[in-house]
């Protein structure tokens, strides 16, 4: 008999307001999207739009886009819990956000997602991240194994996992959509206990191909059921 997939019960990490940025483009595809992530278990979504220099949205525009879609939700009997928060790129604009204690879109308790730039080592991001702690957030790392800088090493994380910074990796990652070294990555980010939330990072329908073979692969099914994961603390 086969045995039963354990879902991640909250996503937290999607790209599904339309039109905002380089996820949806349309409030059809978001809901198809949505759709699909409620098929296969998922009963909340804290969606998170980028704030990028590419797509400089503000909490207003993430909130305004979040209402238009949950009327949809609830006119097309959609049932299912849907938040927002931000991706917040770590730049010199981010950083003075946080000094000088602007608005920060976080989710479940004080969690706020941020990602890095993917090819050159960010310079600061370990005083960003401390900057954010002070105030009293708990910053989580978007997708640390698909960061290239790293060159497949786990040296700068295990770094930063040291100084109180959570990690979000994504099941895409692990069924590898996006190469070798990321789903490498990934896999030892599983096994060395290093990874605090799983998510989606869902920009477009063909991700979820990949989303499923990630969420039912044995290291994933391992660690959701030893209960490490903290996706299901933010129902």
């Amino acid at each position: 008999m086969k045995k039963k997939v354990i879902p991640i019960e909250v996503d937290l990490h999607s790209h599904l307001i339309p039109n905002i940025d380089d996820g949806s483009q349309s409030m059809e595809q978001s809901l198809e999207m949505i759709r699909a992530l409620s098929s296969h278990g998922v009963k909340k979504l804290i969606t998170t739009p980028h704030i990028h220099p590419r797509y400089p949205n503000t909490p207003e525009i993430i909130m305004n886009g979040l209402k238009k879609l949950q009327g949809e939700l609830q006119k097309k009997e959609i049932e299912i819990e849907l938040e927002a928060a931000a991706e917040y790129y770590v730049d010199e604009s981010f950083s003075k956000k946080v000094q000088d204690g602007g608005q920060i879109l976080s989710f479940g308790n004080k969690y706020v997602l941020v990602e890095a730039p993917f090819q050159n080592k960010p310079i600061d991001f370990e005083s960003v991240m401390f900057d954010l702690k002070s105030k009293g957030y708990h910053p989580v790392l978007a997708h640390p194994e698909r960061y290239q800088f790293l060159e497949g090493s786990l040296d700068w994380l295990q770094q930063l996992r040291a100084s109180g910074v959570l990690f979000q990796v994504t099941l895409g990652s692990i069924s590898g959509y996006y190469g070798t070294i990321p789903a490498k990555l990934s896999s030892q980010l599983l096994k060395s206990g290093m990874v605090d939330f799983l998510g989606s990072d869902l920009h477009r329908l063909t991700h979820i191909e990949y989303f499923k073979k990630g969420l039912q692969s044995k290291e994933v099914q391992k660690v959701i059921e030893s209960g490490s994961i903290k996706n299901a603390e933010l129902l």
